[in-house]
């Protein structure tokens, strides 16, 4: 921000009306600036008003700006207020609007430092983030923000004039995509208080015109070296969950199907190899759906047949013939799940595979 443009943009308004000079005067009683050109260099004494000069202290955010001089004879108080808060009000934006593209520059380096694949400069890292006074010593979640639209880069650049913004690092990766890392509370360590704190503060999002979105929230983390796991578990759930815009999806809710797909298939289909080649019946796309109503609804067989708009009885059936085919115990056996839900993986995949070949 340069003080002598917004001046001189005051100084053009001001030749407008003869009547009036105004100047800029510095602590050492200078006239910096001023309408009167002749004027500038001269000494005026800013602690001796009288009826045809007035001054202002100039202070905004705790920056001194020297004083404003105004000169005339006609209405000069009204005219001398006028533009002493026009002049503060310019300076208060001008100084908003550099903070703004400053932070939003160094969230945006910030961001890349720690989603760096080659290497992690922790030096960098903790000298940035003592730049923008974030807290390190919280634990951090990542929340990424998918709007199919496009976002705003206003919009996004508002968000760091909220007040909690030395708590949130904000960087568009791409004009969809919005990565937000986000301090937490010591409450959170509770999995309902982190669900609450991380839906409200969504729903604050949404009242800074963050809307009409998707909403993927990571695992929280105290070492920053982790946050880039944090935000990894979010492109996770985007890549294996069916997303619901304005509803947030939580990576802690999808630990177990994380876990079980890092399970190598080919272990699992060197297992079962003999079964499923006698499986060439069975529809694979039920065995799927079968499988994921039974997890999602903890293996209760009635809430899951419901789910699948099926008699309880039905259900049963299936998965007796399941259970033959199989060799596996998938109502009375804890491993017997596992396995059931590891088995409906490798059939997932082939229905996928066969979906996309039909694409093609």
């Amino acid at each position: 921000m340069v003080i002598k443009e917004i001046f001189d943009e005051f100084i053009r308004v001001v030749e407008e009306n003869h009547k009036y000079t105004i100047g800029l005067v510095d602590k050492q009683k200078n006239i910096v600036f001023c309408s009167r050109q002749d004027l500038v260099g001269h000494i005026i004494d800013y602690d001796k008003p009288d009826s045809e000069n007035v001054f202002f202290k100039i202070e905004v955010q705790n920056q001194s700006f020297g004083y404003l001089w105004v000169s005339g004879n006609d209405n000069l108080e009204m005219i001398s207020k006028l533009l002493q808060e026009s002049l503060v009000v310019r300076l208060m934006y001008e100084i908003n609007q550099s903070k703004l593209n400053r932070k939003v520059t160094k969230d945006d380096e910030l961001v890349k430092l720690l989603l760096n694949k080659d290497g992690f400069d922790r030096d960098k890292v903790l000298n940035l983030m003592k730049e923008l006074e974030f807290d390190m010593t919280k634990a951090v979640v990542a929340i990424y923000v998918i709007h199919n639209e496009g976002f705003n880069n206003k919009d996004v650049m508002r968000l760091k004039m909220r007040s909690d913004n030395k708590e949130s690092i904000y960087s568009l990766l791409d004009d969809q995509s919005l990565l937000i890392f986000k301090t937490l509370p010591p409450k959170c360590s509770d999995e309902n208080e982190f669900k609450n704190y991380i839906n409200e503060y969504i729903g604050s999002l949404r009242n800074w015109d963050i809307n009409n979105c998707y909403y993927l929230v990571g695992t929280a983390q105290y070492n920053i070296r982790r946050y880039m796991s944090s935000f990894k578990s979010t492109l996770w759930v985007k890549n294996n969950i069916h997303l619901i815009k304005e509803r947030p999806l939580f990576f802690i809710d999808y630990v177990d199907s994380f876990l079980l797909q890092k399970i190598p298939q080919n272990d699992i289909e060197d297992i079962f190899n003999f079964y499923i080649e006698n499986t060439k019946n069975i529809d694979k796309e039920e065995f799927v759906e079968i499988a994921e109503k039974l997890y999602q609804n903890d293996f209760n067989l009635t809430q899951a047949a419901n789910s699948l708009f099926l008699h309880k009885n039905t259900l049963i059936y299936k998965l007796r013939k399941y259970e033959e085919i199989f060799q596996i115990d998938i109502r009375g056996s804890f491993s017997g799940k596992i396995l059931f839900i590891l088995i409906s993986n490798i059939f997932k995949n082939e229905v996928k595979e066969i979906q996309v070949g039909e694409i093609r």
